[in-house]
């Protein structure tokens, strides 16, 4: 079976061209995943990429540079917005007619004019839909569905478009994304293709993991003195709470380090941080890291004090990650995870920056509920979380199902 992919720049694009490592994997594993385990279930998938940077091809054992294809947009701004949907509209056009394709795989909303030739060329297709709260939430308050289609339309004008066009499915997130309420709030019905809202996976280690010990230094082994904070800097993301947590530590007299780990998507929310951090005189105590491999994102909270959960909304791929390898983590009480945690059994919550310095200051000298905390940690995500193989693999069987016109009706519609 040949599949064509269709997508935009990210992390998992990264490790794909880059010979298919699993340990390289910054971020986007939902992306990832899937595409490994089609390849290797003996299918052939061609990457259609939107991007204008330069891109080499390390070959791997299912993914060749013949499988390779790459649009780059010849205008800015504007203009170049313009050009997008015209430009994936043509290139699909001309893959289908090069080759016979299956399945088209759309990757975000930006792919939806793809995803639509394909529909209209009478390919079986779909689209995986990522992240839509903030569009959720900004509509909702807009009154008559009248005006908020209006500016869906405007604003949001290809999340809009993929919800309403024909394809096999959609596969949306259920972790807070709203996207099954998005369709009520705009008056849309979902007639043209299945509707599926699964939640996320995370690759949960057989064993427990223990905290790194030995010569060196953190994050290489475990430090009691040092907090981490895993996820793009972003404004929905609030690294400026995790800076004013560690800012009432040293306020109480404790001297911790705080480490985010995370590549900066807004300037806003790393500006707002580093106000905050000069607020309270700890430059030399706060480090921004960057971007790491997933791997590395996992050692940086398995051996440091606690990790910070502290967003917008938490449940995301960072929260099934870190609780999966059993490190303490210490969440603001918004209740969007409320299903996976208990206070003080297998996570330690908290209402206000005070409170959480205060509770962070506390567990450093309580050795027993440290071990109590993370061994209840990666009890729940061997107890409650999807495993990638599962999640993922049910994923990948759906696209091939979908593709060969067996009967779907078996798949839940909500996870």
């Amino acid at each position: 079976m040949r599949i064509l992919y269709i997508a935009f720049d990210n992390p998992a694009v990264d490790t794909i061209l880059g010979g298919m490592n699993e340990e390289t994997l910054s971020g986007l594993p939902a992306f990832f995943y899937p595409f490994k385990l089609l390849l290797e279930r003996g299918n052939t998938i061609d990457l259609l990429l939107f991007s204008n940077a330069e891109h080499e091809v390390t070959e791997s054992e299912h993914f060749k540079k013949e499988n390779f294809f790459q649009i780059k947009s010849k205008h800015g701004g504007v203009l170049g917005k313009l050009e997008l949907p015209l430009l994936l509209m043509r290139e699909t056009r001309k893959r289908l007619k090069a080759r016979h394709y299956d399945f088209v795989y759309g990757l975000s909303e930006g792919s939806h004019m793809g995803v639509r030739t394909a529909a209209k060329m009478g390919v079986p297709c779909a689209l995986r839909q990522f992240g839509t709260q903030e569009m959720a939430n900004v509509l909702e308050p807009v009154k008559g569905v009248f005006r908020r289609r209006l500016k869906a339309l405007k604003d949001y004008t290809y999340i809009t478009l993929s919800m309403m066009s024909r394809k096999s499915f959609l596969l949306a997130t259920n972790d807070g994304s709203r996207a099954d309420e998005l369709y009520d709030i705009l008056g849309i019905k979902k007639k043209k293709f299945d509707f599926y809202f699964w939640r996320s996976a995370v690759m949960v280690p057989d064993k427990q993991p223990k905290p790194d010990t030995g010569s060196g230094s953190y994050p290489d082994v475990y430090d009691p003195n040092c907090l981490s904070m895993v996820g793009r800097i972003a404004d929905v993301k609030r690294q400026d709470r995790a800076a004013r947590i560690l800012g009432e530590v040293h306020k109480r007299g404790v001297k911790m380090h705080l480490y985010l780990i995370g590549d900066v998507s807004s300037r806003e929310m790393f500006d707002a941080t580093k106000k905050v951090i000069a607020e309270y005189g700890i430059e030399d105590y706060v480090h921004f890291v960057g971007g790491k491999p997933q791997s590395l994102c996992r050692k940086y909270a398995r051996n440091s004090l606690a990790t910070l959960l502290v967003s917008e909304w938490n449940r995301v791929n960072i929260f099934y990650e870190v609780m999966g390898e059993g490190s303490v983590v210490l969440t603001n009480n918004n209740h969007s995870i409320d299903e996976f945690i208990e206070d003080n059994e297998n996570c330690l919550v908290y209402d206000a920056e005070e409170e959480a310095a205060e509770r962070l200051i506390a567990l450093a000298n309580d050795r027993a509920l440290i071990e109590k905390l993370r061994s209840s940690a990666y009890r729940t995500a061997t107890e409650k979380f999807m495993t990638v193989d599962r999640r993922f693999g049910m994923e990948a069987q759906l696209i091939m199902d979908t593709a060969q016109g067996k009967d779907t009706s078996k798949y839940p519609k909500t996870i």
